[in-house]
């Protein structure tokens, strides 16, 4: 072989080895971190086809690059939002309104008339398809795929809704208990409740499913998992009083394979280390004052990420996303993973 092209060879071989070597370097950095606009209020992190969008209190934005692009800016607060084919939709301090992300121009839904104008609590897809939504003062109303909304529960008050895809059951949150629909009946957890079907408060204000399935309940008095998995008849839920302190605001949790659950908090980040096989049934203990002793919760404090957050997902790329007045961080499961290892240790 020539020297001159044993010596490209050998060039393009060392050139190799250097991209392959510093390659996992460059991926296990820290998260990709968007700057958002003064004034704006985290509501969710949509993703509609190939494109994510940050919905805030005041408009979309679609997560560009490292840039946040303003697609739509409301003229009402904006209190919940879903992304489903080719709409995003956005409940509002006035009605719910169809946002078509691609021309950022939006519509009023077809709700009843007397509805129309209302404030909507919360908006989810029911495991049929259906859209769901709440509205205070008339209830929960579901419009079907193609067909009309249309009255579903008649409450008072929803403060928060979701549907779960293991039971394929409907959750709603209120000020008179937990309403889970499932097969088409009604079942309701309240303080009065018999059996299982039993929870510390009435007055439900969110509720926050995890990655692994597991759904959290939020009540002024206390914090409650419905665990993923088929539960056996007549155990008691693992139930708390709160997470860190009374009064501690919880936006979010996730989940982390062999490391514990990580909450978004009032008080920062807090990570409950995993400690037994069955971590959820070491939390049913409703007569202690915090969900474990504070040595249990450990503070964590990451990189570019914001120090309080008020919003935490994992989408369906088991993306981590975090997000706080300041800022919009997402990190990989990888590097999430490695992040608050380091940050626990």
């Amino acid at each position: 072989m020539p020297a001159f092209v044993a010596a490209r060879h050998s060039f393009r071989l060392l050139f190799l080895l250097l991209l392959f070597s510093y390659a996992p370097k460059l991926h296990a950095g820290g998260p990709r971190r968007f700057a958002l606009p003064a004034g704006q209020s985290p509501v969710a992190v949509l993703t509609a086809g190939r494109q994510t969008y940050l919905v805030t209190e005041q408009g979309v934005f679609q997560c560009r690059g490292r840039q946040l692009v303003p697609r739509y800016q409301s003229a009402v607060p904006i209190r919940c939002a879903l992304a489903t084919d080719s709409v995003l939709w956005l409940g509002t301090d006035q009605g719910l309104r169809g946002l078509n992300p691609r021309t950022g121009r939006s519509r009023p839904a077809l709700l009843p008339a007397p509805i129309a104008q209302a404030p909507i609590t919360t908006l989810f897809q029911g495991p049929d398809g259906a859209l769901w939504t709440g509205v205070p003062g008339y209830g929960a109303y579901r419009q079907p795929a193609g067909g009309a909304w249309e009255a579903a529960l008649s409450i008072p008050t929803v403060n928060a809704g979701l549907s779960t895809v293991a039971d394929s059951a409907v959750w709603l949150a209120t000020n008179i208990g937990l309403y889970r629909q499932q097969h088409g009946q009604w079942t309701r957890y309240n303080e009065e409740g018999v059996g299982n079907h039993d929870i510390p408060d009435n007055i439900v204000e969110r509720l926050l499913p995890d990655n692994a399935g597991n759904l959290w309940v939020l009540m002024s008095e206390g914090i409650s998992v419905f665990p993923g998995a088929d539960q056996e008849e007549g155990a008691e839920l693992p139930t708390v009083r709160f997470i860190g302190r009374a009064g501690n605001a919880v936006y979010g949790v996730a989940q982390l394979p062999g490391q514990g659950h990580v909450f978004a908090t009032g008080m920062g980040l807090l990570l409950l280390p995993s400690q037994s096989a069955d971590a959820l049934a070491s939390l049913a203990t409703p007569a202690t004052d915090r969900v474990e002793s504070p040595q249990r919760l450990v503070p964590l404090r990451l990189a570019r990420t914001p120090a309080t957050p008020t919003l935490l997902q994992v989408d369906a790329r088991r993306r981590i996303w975090l997000a706080g007045p300041e800022a919009l961080t997402v990190w990989n499961g990888k590097q999430f993973r490695q992040a608050v290892r380091a940050a626990a240790q």
